[in-house]
Order: C-alpha cells, then sequence, then structure tokens
C-alpha cells in the first residue's frame, strides 16, 4: 500500500469516526441575541471546543480529496476550470485559495487550515485575484478571468457569458455569479470565528455587498453538502449556511423599531353640516397606527348659534404607547332646512251646520329656530247654508328665511235637514192606520199634545186629515 493510499484510507475512517459523533451536534441559535453579543455566542458554542485543525496538508488532502472532489473532478471557484482531483495537496495546476487571504492573519493556524475559507482554485486565478477585496467592478474597465471549453483564459473584453466569469478593476475581485453568495457567507463566518485574528471586516469586502450577495445567491444542497463535510472532518459547521438569517442579526440587525410616532389622521380639513347636525358626538376623521389600538377624542371651539356658524374640532388620537397626533378640522353649520307640519291633513270635509265653523291649524316646528306659520285663504262658493270650499296656503318660515308650504282644501257641504214625515207618529217609517188610531187616541186635547201633527196645539179633525193626505207614504 502506498503513502498517498494510506492517508487516503485514514481520511476516510476519521471522517466516519467524526461524522457519526458530531453530525448536527452544534446548538440552534438564541433569538435574543444580536451583532457582537451573538457573534460571540456563536464562536463559543460553534467553533470552541468543535474545531479541529487538520493542519494545512490534511485540510487541503481532504478538500481536493473529498470536500469538493465530485465525481473525481474538482473546480475552480472563480473560472470554472476542472481537473482531476484526489487526496493530494497540489493537485496542479488547481491550488488552494484563501478566500480571506493569509496576509490578513499572518498565515497562522488554525486560520489558514480551517476548510470553510478554502477553495481549489486555477492558480492563475488565485495569483490574480491576490489579496484584493471582493466587491462590484465596472464590466467595461474589466480585466475577465474564465475558461473557453475548459481552458483558462483571461481577456479585456466582456465573454457573451459573462455571469460565469470573475472580473478585476481597479484593485477589486469580484467572483462569478454562482459562488457570490457562498464567498460571502464563508466570510462572514471567518470574522466570526476569528475576531481578534484578523481587522475589520471591511478590509475583505463592503459588508453591505456582502450582505447583498448572501440574498441574491442563497443557500443551495450543494452548499449544504460541504457544510457537512467540512463538519466531519474538522468538526464544526458555518452557521449562515444553516441558518442564513443570522447574517442580518449577527451583523447588521438595528433593533426592534421603537415607535416615536402618533398615528397618522386623515380626514377632511372642512365639512358642511346641517344646523340639525350638529352638536354631535360624530368622528368625521380615521387614524392607523401600528400600536394599536387608537383611541380618538375631540374638543369644540366657537359660538353654536345664528344661522351660519363655524366650530373648530380638535382632534386627538393615541396609539397604544402612547404616541399622540392632532388634527383641526373646520365644521361650517347652516341652516339650510325649512320647518316641518305635524297635524295636518290635506283634505277637510265638514258642513253647514254649525253658524261657526272652527277649523283647527296645523302646528309648524323647526329643528334649529322658532317657527312662524302665516294662512292665506281663498273662498269658492258659499257662503253656508250654501255648499263651498275653502283652499287654504299655509306657510312656516323660520328664523333664517328657510320656508315650507302646503296647500289644505276644506269642502263645506250644504246642511240638509232629515226629511220624514210628520204624520208618521209612531216612527215606524210609514202612515198608515195605526198612525190615525193613535190621533184618535188623543182626539181634543188641548195641551201637551203627543200627537198634535199640525203643531197648532191641540188634536182636531185638521189633524185627522193631515194624516190621511199622507196615508200610505214612506217616510
Amino acid at each position: 500500500m502506498t503513502p498517498m493510499q494510506i492517508i487516503k484510507k485514514l481520511s476516510l475512517c476519521f471522517s466516519v469516526l467524526v461524522w457519526a459523533t458530531m453530525l448536527y451536534a452544534q446548538t440552534a441559535p438564541p433569538s435574543d441575541l444580536h451583532l457582537d453579543e451573538l457573534r460571540e455566542w456563536l464562536q463559543e458554542n460553534w467553533h470552541e471546543g468543535h474545531h479541529q485543525s487538520l493542519g494545512y496538508n490534511q485540510a487541503r488532502i481532504q478538500m481536493y480529496g473529498y470536500i469538493d472532489n465530485f465525481d473525481g473532478e474538482i473546480e475552480c471557484i472563480y473560472t470554472g476550470f476542472t481537473q482531476d482531483g484526489g487526496y493530494v495537496t497540489y493537485p496542479d495546476p488547481i491550488n488552494a485559495e484563501h478566500i480571506v487571504p493569509q496576509s490578513f492573519f499572518g498565515s497562522e493556524e488554525p486560520m489558514k487550515s480551517d476548510i470553510f475559507i478554502l477553495r481549489p482554485c486555477h492558480g492563475n486565478a488565485n495569483s490574480a485575484r491576490s489579496n484584493y477585496p471582493f466587491g462590484e467592478v465596472v464590466d467595461a474597465s474589466a480585466q475577465w478571468f474564465g475558461i473557453i471549453g475548459n481552458t483558462y483564459t483571461s481577456q479585456g473584453n466582456m465573454p457573451s457569458n459573462h455571469e460565469m466569469w470573475s472580473e478585476k478593476s481597479n484593485g477589486v475581485w469580484e467572483p462569478r455569479e454562482e459562488y457570490k453568495g457562498n464567498i460571502a457567507r464563508s466570510i462572514f463566518y471567518f470574522y466570526t470565528m476569528y475576531p481578534d485574528e484578523v481587522g475589520s471586516i471591511s478590509e475583505i469586502g463592503n459588508p453591505t455587498t456582502l450582505y447583498q450577495w448572501h440574498l441574491d445567491d442563497p443557500v443551495d444542497s450543494t452548499e449544504q453538502d460541504r457544510n457537512d463535510k467540512v463538519e466531519s472532518q474538522q468538526g464544526n459547521r458555518n452557521p449562515y449556511v444553516d441558518y442564513p438569517d443570522l447574517v442580518w442579526d449577527a451583523w447588521f440587525w438595528e433593533g426592534a423599531a421603537i415607535d416615536t410616532d402618533g398615528p397618522v389622521i386623515t380626514g377632511e380639513s372642512v365639512i358642511n353640516l346641517d344646523c340639525a347636525e350638529y352638536p354631535n358626538s360624530e368622528i368625521y376623521i380615521t387614524a392607523s397606527d401600528e400600536s394599536s389600538p387608537i383611541t380618538i377624542s375631540y374638543t369644540d371651539s366657537g359660538v353654536s348659534n345664528g344661522c351660519d356658524y363655524e366650530i373648530m374640532r380638535t382632534y386627538v388620537a393615541v396609539d397604544n404607547v402612547g404616541n399622540t397626533s392632532t388634527f383641526t378640522q373646520i365644521m361650517q353649520v347652516m341652516d339650510v332646512t325649512p320647518p316641518y307640519f305635524t297635524n295636518f291633513s290635506p283634505t277637510i270635509v265638514v258642513d253647514c251646520s254649525e253658524d261657526i265653523i272652527e277649523l283647527e291649524l296645523p302646528d309648524a316646528f323647526d329643528d334649529c329656530s322658532d317657527a312662524v306659520m302665516m294662512v292665506d285663504e281663498m273662498v269658492i262658493g258659499g257662503p253656508c247654508p250654501a255648499a263651498h270650499q275653502i283652499i287654504r296656503t299655509i306657510t312656516a318660515m323660520d328664523q333664517c328665511g328657510n320656508t315650507i308650504t302646503a296647500t289644505q282644501t276644506i269642502i263645506v257641504n250644504e246642511n240638509i235637514e232629515p226629511s220624514g214625515c210628520s204624520s208618521d207618529l209612531n216612527d215606524d217609517g210609514f202612515v198608515t192606520v195605526s198612525d190615525i188610531l193613535l190621533a184618535l187616541s188623543e182626539f181634543g186635547c188641548v195641551a201637551r199634545c203627543n200627537y198634535d201633527v199640525e203643531g197648532d196645539g191641540f188634536v182636531a179633525v185638521s189633524d185627522i186629515l193631515e194624516i190621511l193626505s199622507d196615508f200610505g207614504s214612506n217616510c
């Protein structure tokens, strides 16, 4: 067995052992820590006691032979150039790129051997990148690094598939699109786990740009698989791969927004009301706020009398945390509504049975002021006892000049006495023998006579003759 075969076999055994004992053994991050406190917690709970440095040679051997080896091939992170991999330290022309350059930490261990910042890279691309920081490059002025076929190429003109090429300009290196997020998460990892060994993260690139790369190129299954493989070799994981939201919490968190704004009030600055609509308790505005519920109160100022006046209503809206907003609204109040009648009948029917006809007038009311009523009558025909009509025009006016007019027709009928028969002494509706007999029963009466047909004070032959003249009549 060759030395390389022994190394490969030992590496596989080590991988199985570490994988079985360490996989997913790291604690889920707490939700109440942010920024420095969260990064310190991640360092203590995801790195210290977990990370086991392999040394630079063994780290490269595992990277080329296992971690970044897919179907026997390894790929340059910046160009896409591929070649055979294997359990070696230098497969040539690919070598090991440090995402965070060694010069940033003096090539010290364990940073130098941390596989999370190690990547296979074509030697020429590695040299071209040097220790330049990452960032966005102006395409028109860039030098491009990629492959044509599988041949490493550097050129000054923009390639047609430029998103698959890296570029450099003015001392800034922009990696190809599909690895920007991976690189950003490796950088956030490194500056979280080794805060005292490197300087400011801004030296490697603008953190905001790196965060945007993290968002634009999210974690995929290949990166998650690499996280698993690295853990199997050096014992720890990149928390920003397992929990992508931690990047914001650990590096950019701005704290819970403190609500210092009052509610937003919307409403008309001037509203028009009829006098009958004021005073009132209506709310003519709306208020909105993230901190609900909202309470709304108001005060009115102004004199509420006359036909046309203004009231200034000042609203105060208070949200659930005590922030207030005010809103002033002018209510223009006008009396534009006329009075109204009660107990009014458009038609009345009477007759001339009485010497004096007394007819009641309707009542007039107004919601805002007193009402004065005026009546104009026109008589058609008559007078009593003849039939006729009275046409009334009734007008009510309030103090602001608003009027209402109604017409009432009074029909006065002629008074007709009941016809009847004076000869119908027993009031049965007919003049018959029974009426003659009643008159004969009182014949000769000279005082207080009940059957005095003629009304002359006594019952005599003339009364009998009167009955006979009506004999047989229907009364």
